[in-house]
């Protein structure tokens, strides 16, 4: 008997085949968007972790006011630690983009070459691989940058920026307009000697000894007795002179131009430049893998009210065959077996397209587009191939079982004279007179499962689509914003301030703390002000524990006016607490406004410090003094930079989720027409006309389509509005991802109009039920 039923396994897929066939492309494109997105994930987390071993990454930085001498160098080294002086300068091109000079690393953060090599003579630079791409940079082109003209010899990445961010505190990747060069020590030496750039930021990496904390090293670099006489520095000595006309040279603290001895302090885990692009994707992976088993057993439902059908059709024979003596599980296994290979092939085919170059090949890209990464090796983890090829079946056949398992518990007599199909709906009693009104909520009755199986649909597809739409809102939100808060011309960033601020110029006080996000350590600007500003929407109230906090702290954390707020400040080991007095609109970044000398005084500077100036025109500074500049044309030119990355990742979202809502709703729709037909047929029989029909049969389809999007929409939002800040728990930016009303009534019209071109294809599959269909199933 077992013979005879595999022998209808194949004429059950013939007479079927453009059913299963759909079903088949539905499971492959879910195979494949999840395979391609959590594979590309892996072979970016596993790869650039091996290459930054390889390239002997930090465990940590530090930057000091002052460089350290080589008997310095040699008390933190004590224990077996590594540390590697890491200075640079950045250095403006024609064009208004930032080049940031290094000399090439020796010990740690060793630059990986993808094309050309290493810099061995002066007049060449290693050029960084995501500003060369963006700019259009090659091997043998020469680049010219704050006066000095290098012959580019290579193109490469390095894993301290990973992530090649200008400022920690930047809502993003700015590779338009910023980017890094290397070049020898020699040729260093000789541009900060000969050319007027702008004054040096004195990092150093470190790699622990063993048994060495972090702690330890800080604690280290604290007790140094740092010498500022020692720097032949022109703008510090005349800092150091300013401050002794002040009679405060004696005490450092208070001196305005002179800062601590550790400026900064950050361990790699808590570098957002560090490992970002992993960071990036995890949720990708750990999302993707969600996602697939939640659409894995939607289309395992959508299988099994085909076998439903199925079996309903074949109830008499199913009956015959208990008699005859086969067994339920017999059957049982035999039901499951065609939805079960369909869900095998399917995934299989998702599998080895998603380990094609077209899968993880063109997820990977997404990162290589916006990150500065080397190259790394697509990685086939096993657990992914397992849950390609074996998810799929399995959730099929699982689903399928305790769907069918019911009613093939019946007796064979019962099958035999399919009293299932009409014994449960005898209790419903229906108060009304009209005839079409009753017959239609019958109906809807009978196809509850498969409009079930419409409405999650529905809902799996709006998730996809918000998704998708929330991105771009995000995107499109952040550039907007950015571009419209930024009301200053230009920002200038001090390392030694002059004694008198500049004519034109607002001065401020700006600091960075830290906080902790979702497992991410993110800058929180600190931005001291003069009462009313100019360029920002702020009015701080004085108090060293009173702060402003713009729209961005407020959207992402929730907070409001009285609020306590409390950030870290990694060099110093404090924690600061503030009170929230108001809510300023100023979108860029995470930013804390507060009085200018009661930050000071938080700071423990002079009353009237200052280190940066805002101004609406370009200012005459001294290139020495400054740490770097920063313009409105540069921030209009990055802050589309997440909408210019995410605009392929937003299409394939929307594309996939209408893919699931049209298939998955004709298919169901299909189905209720299919199990109708011997009334079709009857009722074609007693005179009824095809617009009849259509009103009795479809109309009651429209109400669950439209019901259920009224439901899915909002709730798809709701579902997404929930998870996605932990999509971007990495970037510190304002989070408003709300659509205007409009959006929703035209999700709501192209979802309407789809089931009416859908609804134009049953009517055809109507007409064509013959009422000789009635004499085929007579008892």
């Amino acid at each position: 008997m077992n013979k005879v039923l595999r022998k209808r396994l194949g004429r059950e897929l013939r007479s079927n085949s453009g059913r299963y066939l759909a079903l088949v492309m539905l499971i492959i494109m879910g195979v494949f968007l999840v395979v391609s997105m959590v594979g590309s994930a892996d072979s970016i987390i596993d790869g650039t972790d091996l290459k930054a071993k390889e390239s002997n990454v930090q465990d940590g930085q530090f930057s000091v006011f002052v460089p350290l001498d080589d008997a310095e160098l040699e008390i933190l080294s004590e224990g077996g630690n590594i540390i590697e002086p890491e200075f640079y300068i950045d250095m403006p091109t024609e064009d208004g983009k930032v080049l940031r000079l290094f000399k090439d690393r020796e010990k740690t953060d060793l630059v990986n070459i993808a094309e050309g090599r290493k810099v061995n003579s002066r007049g060449e630079t290693v050029i960084e691989r995501r500003f060369a791409e963006v700019n259009g940079y090659k091997v043998g082109d020469s680049i010219t940058a704050g006066g000095v003209t290098l012959e580019i010899v290579g193109i490469g990445s390095v894993p301290d920026y990973d992530a090649p961010m200008r400022n920690l505190s930047d809502t993003g990747v700015q590779s338009e307009v910023f980017g890094l060069l290397f070049v020898t020590k020699e040729e260093y030496e000789n541009i900060c000697d000969n050319t007027p750039q702008k004054a040096q930021e004195y990092t150093y990496s470190y790699r622990l000894g063993e048994n060495i904390s972090d702690d330890e090293l800080k604690a280290g670099i604290k007790d140094l007795d740092l010498d500022y006489t020692k720097v032949g520095d022109k703008y510090l000595i005349q800092a150091l002179s300013e401050a002794a006309e002040n009679d405060a040279v004696s005490d450092q603290n208070s001196a305005a131009p002179v800062a601590d001895n550790l400026t900064s302090f950050i361990k790699a885990s808590d570098n957002g430049r560090i490992a970002a692009a992993a960071g990036d994707v995890i949720m990708n992976k750990v999302g993707g893998l969600i996602a697939g088993v939640i659409v894995l057993i939607l289309f395992a439902y959508v299988i099994s009210v085909f076998v439903v059908h199925q079996i309903d059709q074949e109830s008499s024979i199913i009956g015959a065959l208990y008699s005859l003596g086969v067994k339920k599980k017999d059957l049982l296994v035999h039901y499951i077996s065609v939805p079960a290979a369909v869900a095998f092939v399917g995934g299989l085919f998702g599998t080895l397209l998603a380990f094609t170059p077209f899968g993880i090949g063109m997820q990977m890209s997404k990162s290589y587009s916006y990150y500065s990464l080397p190259d790394v090796d697509t990685v086939f983890p096993p657990y992914l191939i397992i849950y390609g090829l074996i998810m799929p079946p399995l959730i099929s056949a699982a689903v399928n079982t305790l769907v069918i398992n019911k009613r093939l518990s019946q007796t064979a007599l019962s099958l035999i004279r399919s009293e299932h199909r009409t014994a449960k709906y005898r209790q419903f009693n229906i108060r009304s007179r009209n005839f079409e009104r009753v017959f239609r909520i019958r109906q809807m009755m009978r196809e509850l499962r498969s409009s079930i199986a419409v409405v999650l649909g529905m809902v799996i597809s709006m998730l996809v689509i918000t998704l998708g739409l929330n991105t771009y809102s995000l995107c499109t939100d952040v550039r907007d914003r950015n571009i419209a808060d930024t009301k200053y011309e230009y920002m200038y960033l001090y390392k030694y301030p002059e004694k008198q601020i500049p004519e034109g110029g607002e001065a401020a006080y700006v600091e960075g703390l830290d906080m902790q996000l979702m497992g991410y350590t993110l800058e929180v600007s600190v931005i001291g002000i003069d009462g009313s500003s100019r360029y920002f929407d702020a009015l701080p109230e004085k108090g060293k524990d009173k702060a402003v906090i713009n729209n961005s702290l407020a959207e992402r954390l929730g907070y409001k006016k009285g609020d306590r707020v409390t950030f870290s400040d990694k060099a110093s080991d404090t924690e600061h607490t503030f009170t929230v007095t108001g809510i300023a609109e100023y979108s860029p970044g995470f930013t804390l406004f507060m009085d200018r000398e009661s930050m000071c005084e938080l700071f423990g500077r002079k009353a009237d410090y200052y280190n940066a100036v805002y101004s609406d025109r370009e200012l005459d500074i001294e290139e020495g003094r400054l740490y770097s500049v920063t313009t409105k044309d540069e921030i209009r030119k990055s802050a589309g930079v997440f909408i210019d990355q995410m605009t392929s990742f937003i299409a394939m979202l929307l594309i996939a989720g209408s893919v699931i809502f049209c298939v998955v709703m004709y298919l169901m729709m299909n189905v209720m027409i299919d199990r109708s037909s011997f009334g079709i047929s009857l009722i074609k029989i007693f005179g009824y006309r095809p617009k009849e029909i259509r009103s009795l049969y479809l109309n009651g389809n429209l109400i669950v389509v439209a019901v259920g999007g009224l439901l899915a929409i909002p709730a798809a939002k709701f579902l997404i509005d929930l998870i996605y800040p932990m999509f971007v728990a990495n970037v510190a930016c304002c989070m408003d991802i709300s659509y205007e009303w409009y959006v929703y009534v035209l999700i709501y019209c192209i979802m309407m109009l789809v089931y009416l071109m859908i609804n134009k294809l049953l009517v055809r599959k109507i007409s064509k039920i013959s009422p000789a269909e009635v004499l085929k199933n007579r008892e």
